[in-house]
């Protein structure tokens, strides 16, 4: 077979972080940001990746397994991202569902988006221990995913049926410094405030599930108002929450005098940065000038984006 490439999305939590944890539903988007996996013949086996390869190994030797095929067969495996690795954007999910296409297609002439978003929950069931699904998915099938983990047999993943709506197209993403903390130690740091502030916690549980739920057809009916509102009670419960910090919440305050509405995007953070923030605001000099004044940049982003994408073969 000649070159095949293959294109997947990041992804990025829109509404439901932590609570998720608790048996509330997140809603997720793919996004414009784009990894690439592309195999040729070669001459020897090589990974040429502009992400950690240790994954990518992991992953490759995990698929020529399953597929029966001998291990460093004759072909070079090219990764290029335009998603950067441990900012909660799906990085190392988009390696696992691109490489899952490319190499199903390459080596079995197979394209099963179902079957290719199972491996690459099994790779990053490996790798992660035990991740909930919605990223890989999300990554795969594109658009918008609502996730909810009833129980622990029991996960209910839907690909929500529509497109976001034309006059809502002003999200940013803010990159603020790297978290010091891992989304374990944040998980956790939330998993103590429940034991001792249970029905506190709850209560900021159930009120994120509500802003879920108004994000999602604020998107769909086009209703930027609602939006706004919606995204600023989220972060609000993330605040009460305990998990974004107080540099941080300077900077989301300053955007909400403005007009606009930001959140934190995965586990957050205590002590500095919390990875990226997502933002909504009409005015994209504005937003560059307030997060200039705190050294952080800028970058736009589409929501609801087409997932796995056969590019070449």
């Amino acid at each position: 077979m000649k070159k095949v490439t293959v294109s997947v999305p990041g992804k990025i939590h829109l509404m439901g972080e932590h609570a998720v944890v608790y048996g509330k539903p997140a809603l997720l988007s793919a996004i414009d940001l784009r990894l690439s996996v592309s195999i040729e013949p070669s001459e020897t086996f090589e990974i040429i990746s502009s992400e950690p390869t240790d994954h990518a190994k992991y992953a490759v030797d995990f698929l020529l397994d399953h597929m029966k095929v001998k291990k460093d067969p004759l072909v070079k495996i090219t990764i290029e991202s335009e998603i950067p690795a441990g900012f909660h954007l799906g990085s190392s999910a988009a390696v696992a569902v691109g490489l899952s296409g490319a190499m199903t297609y390459f080596f079995k002439n197979l394209w099963n988006p179902i079957r290719i978003n199972e491996l690459a929950y099994q790779i990053e069931k490996k790798q992660h221990g035990n991740p909930s699904g919605g990223d890989n998915t999300t990554i795969t099938m594109g658009g918008f995913i609502w996730f909810r983990k009833e129980l622990e047999f029991l996960k209910s993943i839907w690909q929500l049926p529509f497109k976001p709506h034309p006059s809502l197209n002003h999200f940013f993403l803010i990159k603020t410094k790297r978290p010091s903390e891992t989304t374990g130690e944040m998980v956790a740091l939330v998993r103590a405030r429940y034991t001792k502030e249970q029905k506190k916690m709850e209560a900021l549980f159930n009120r994120n599930e509500t802003q879920v739920k108004r994000v999602a057809v604020a998107l769909k009916e086009g209703n930027e108002k609602e939006l706004l509102d919606a995204i600023q009670v989220g972060e609000s419960t993330l605040e009460g929450m305990g998990v974004v910090s107080q540099i941080v919440q300077s900077l989301i305050r300053e955007i909400e005098k403005s007009g606009g509405a930001a959140k934190i995007l995965g586990g957050g953070g205590v002590k500095d940065g919390v990875g990226f923030l997502l933002c909504y605001h009409h005015e994209p000099k504005r937003i560059a000038a307030l997060c200039k004044a705190h050294e952080y940049t800028t970058q736009s982003i589409i929501l609801g984006e087409e997932g796995i994408r056969l590019e070449q073969r």
